[in-house]
């Protein structure tokens, strides 16, 4: 009796043991709403990522207009593709495509499409003005990504000494193009915009002194139809009279030494339309 009692406690504390394991494992299948421990999360699918490309836009019926007498030509769309050639002056071209701020103009031929450089317009390309692009063997370092003027367009040649073209008058005003303001200065490390005018025209192979916008305007031959290299005056600005200028560019553009520096401005702008005073020639 002694060991049948003894087998009988013995059975009894196993399934006591067991008991517990049991309820814990019913507990997990209970539901969050009636007190439940929550089900385990379910795990989501996960699309891996693909690294995405620039978009590009075929342009059927636009074309791009150089603005600078040399424009680096790019063999893809970065600043930072190697230089394969130069765009000059005048030249006009089809937009094939846009990518990262330049354009095809031929099959991995790309240029800056600013509006620093060149015109954006619609239409074709002129059968008489579309001329091939020179081109040569690609450079084994690359140019560092920029889009400022003195990364994508030539070095400016040094100041002619005799009287020239008004293109070079322009050619030395787009060479300044980043530099910045400073109240009577007339150098590259700060001009206001007389001391612009003053430095650009004599460094363009013509002698002007350094005076007000207000003389420069009383010395100026007074125009209606201005060429690039001419000049645009403007009034009633900081003080009343003339009192601002710039270096007309073409394609309703100058360029001039503003409060933010030297910079191509539109001349189709409210501000400068409001305060336009005329054009002149030195």
């Amino acid at each position: 009796m002694l060991k049948k009692a003894n087998r009988t406690v013995m059975n009894m504390g196993l399934a006591a043991l067991l008991v517990p394991a049991a309820l814990t494992f019913s507990t997990t299948s209970a539901s969050a709403n009636d007190g439940g421990a929550a089900p385990a999360p379910v795990q989501e699918k996960v699309t891996p990522s693909v690294p995405q490309q620039q978009a590009t836009t075929t342009n059927t019926n636009q074309k791009v207009i150089v603005n600078v007498s040399a424009l680096n030509i790019r063999q893809g769309a970065s600043f930072s593709s190697p230089v394969v050639g130069t765009a000059t002056q005048g030249q006009e071209f089809a937009i094939l495509k846009e990518a990262n701020g330049l354009v095809e103009i031929a099959p991995n031929k790309w240029i800056s499409k600013s509006s620093s450089y060149v015109t954006i317009a619609s239409g074709k390309p002129s059968a008489s003005q579309v001329k091939g692009v020179s081109t040569s063997t690609p450079s084994t370092s690359t140019a560092s990504a920029s889009t400022s003027a003195a990364k994508e367009t030539s070095t400016p040649a040094p100041a002619p000494t005799t009287s020239t073209a008004s293109g070079s008058t322009v050619n030395v005003a787009r060479s300044l193009v980043g530099s910045p303001y400073q109240w009577a200065g007339n150098t590259p490390s700060g001009f206001d915009c007389s001391g612009f005018i003053a430095y650009v025209f004599n460094h363009s192979g013509h002698s002007i002194s350094r005076t007000s916008v207000a003389n420069y305007w009383n010395m100026a031959t007074k125009i209606s139809s201005p060429q690039p290299g001419d000049l645009v005056f403007f009034q009633n600005t900081y003080t009343s009279g003339p009192s601002h200028m710039g270096i007309y560019i073409g394609n309703g553009q100058m360029i001039h030494a503003g409060s933010h520096g030297v910079a191509v401005a539109d001349l189709d702008v409210s501000y400068y339309q409001d305060h336009f005073l005329g054009y002149g020639r030195f």
